[in-house]
């Protein structure tokens, strides 16, 4: 009788584990990221669009929702917004005009991310690959016109970053990611001009770092 009554209260303590061990995950990640590499090379133009010289870098917000097989393999969608600084030559032609110039980046994808829940540390490492597509655009405005540059293409990324469990549900860390992307499009329209523009595809990168908080549905 007291062995049932043990392995019924094993079972009990076993069984709301297990359940939480899989489910839904959400997912913020407040981060700052420069850019680096080309953004692509116009046909026809000596040299290549520097990302520097557009958007020099980024504040990313993005949202991941995952679903978790169990406490170490989660996958799922994440869709980023990034507020863009303007640099380099598009800034001092901004400057130097008189123009209201302002950049944002999006991207949205699929990402598949271990947590090593063995590790017996306050900060539990992760891992995470994605894949997914990204949208850059540049506007300008000024002495009652505008115009706008778009380029987009795919992304293929790493980060690395480490959970502090605040709760049972919730949790914190920093990150660190790098993402290699190439623009396989890009148009423009308004006072730039309209239409797509004929580019050759070149590599940039996006080095960001931040913090990442996750909740457990």
């Amino acid at each position: 009788m007291r062995k049932l009554i043990l392995l019924g209260t094993l079972a009990a303590l076993l069984v709301p584990t297990a359940s939480r061990a899989q489910g839904l995950q959400l997912g913020l990640r407040l981060g700052y990221a420069p850019a680096m590499g080309d953004a692509f090379q116009v046909k026809g133009d000596p040299q290549a669009a520097k990302m520097s010289d557009g958007v020099k870098s980024q504040v990313p917000l993005q949202l991941d929702v995952s679903y978790r097989f169990d406490k170490f393999l989660a996958a799922g969608a994440y869709l980023s917004y990034g507020f863009g600084q303007v640099g380099g030559q598009i800034k001092d032609l901004c400057d130097s005009n008189g123009l209201d110039c302002s950049a944002s980046v999006v991207r949205v994808g699929v990402q598949g991310i271990y947590t090593f829940s063995q590790a017996q540390a306050a900060l539990v490492p992760w891992a995470a690959v994605n894949l997914g597509y990204e949208r850059g655009k540049l506007e300008a405005s000024g002495f009652g016109a505008s115009g706008s540059e778009t380029a987009s293409g795919w992304e293929l990324g790493l980060t690395v970053g480490g959970d502090y469990r605040a709760t049972p549900q919730f949790a914190i860390g920093p990150f660190v990611g790098l993402s290699l992307g190439q623009y396989t499009s890009a148009e423009s329209g308004g006072a730039l001009g309209g239409g797509s523009l004929d580019i050759d595809k070149k590599t940039h990168e996006w080095l960001q770092f931040g913090v990442r908080g996750t909740f457990d549905l």
